[in-house]
């Protein structure tokens, strides 16, 4: 008689930045959720930026004990080739992850949080932050992977992504176009402004080193992002990282408005006159 094999269980890795914080939260919700539904997925996760071997952070650990949950073996790993490779799904906590991931593996399966649940959402990072925000954005991903749980099993079936709900922002009339350069420009803009909000928000309870690191790495996004060599995008995004590098403490009130209209002229080709506007900057 034929020895019988079981067929091993799909891989869905789950992507975050330092693989510390939201990405191992949204492992354990979802493989709560997995379990709930019956389903025996391999879910893990990975981060792009490498803080390998780190454990999970104490605000993170707390969230989860609160929902009822534990990762108390959690450490962190940076994303491989082989670890993309073994998985059917990859789902990144946001939609700037999820460009990253797109670029490095364009055959992969990918998706962000917000493109399962079918909203224009991105969880922020609450690094730094006290428990009630790490409660407020891990409930808010329980939402969204409870919204997006058919499309996982649909992409764990080999189907393409479904089209965002009508709770959605509607779409765009015009035919499809690739992706140009200031609508991506935009994205990031707002996703660094939206950080830039919170840290004023709560400059009290912000860890400055962090969120500035946070800040940085979102405005380098947009360096390839230059229509041209007239494009002076990498001068001024590397003059403003300068300038934030200067920063010891939460900026003013003051210094955030000016780090406000600085980052919303980057969303357009970038001048010689912006460059040199940020590089007299004297506070």
């Amino acid at each position: 008689m034929q020895e019988q094999h079981s067929s091993p269980a799909p891989v869905v890795l789950i992507v975050g930045a330092a693989d510390t914080g939201r990405a191992p939260i949204a492992v354990a919700l979802l493989r709560r959720l997995a379990q709930e539904h019956g389903q025996t997925w391999d879910i893990a996760s990975a981060g792009v930026v490498g803080h390998d071997d780190e454990p999970l952070q104490s605000t993170a650990r707390d969230a989860l004990a609160v929902l009822g949950l534990s990762l108390d073996n959690h450490l962190a790993r940076s994303l491989t080739d082989e670890l993309a490779a073994s998985a059917n799904v990859l789902i990144a906590i946001d939609s700037g992850i999820a460009r990253v991931l797109r670029s490095r593996y364009p055959q992969a399966t990918i998706a962000s949080l917000g493109e399962l649940a079918g909203r224009n959402r991105d969880i922020p990072d609450p690094a730094g932050m006290q428990i009630g925000a790490w409660l407020h954005y891990s409930r808010e991903m329980e939402q969204l992977l409870k919204a997006g749980f058919e499309r996982i099993q649909a992409l764990l079936c080999g189907e393409t992504l479904p089209k965002a709900s009508p709770s959605s922002p509607p779409p765009t009339t015009a035919p499809p176009q690739p992706a140009d350069t200031p609508s991506e420009r935009q994205t990031i803009c707002t996703q660094a402004l939206h950080l830039l909000d919170t840290i004023q928000m709560m400059p009290d309870v912000i860890d400055w080193a962090a969120a500035r690191n946070r800040l940085q790495t979102t405005l380098a996004e947009l360096i390839p992002l230059a229509s041209g060599p007239t494009d002076l995008t990498m001068l001024y995004v590397e003059a403003l990282n300068r300038w934030l590098n200067q920063r010891s403490t939460v900026p003013s009130a003051e210094q955030i408005a000016r780090l406000r209209t600085a980052i919303e002229r980057l969303q357009q080709p970038v001048d010689q006159v912006a460059v040199a506007a940020i590089m007299h900057w004297s506070d």
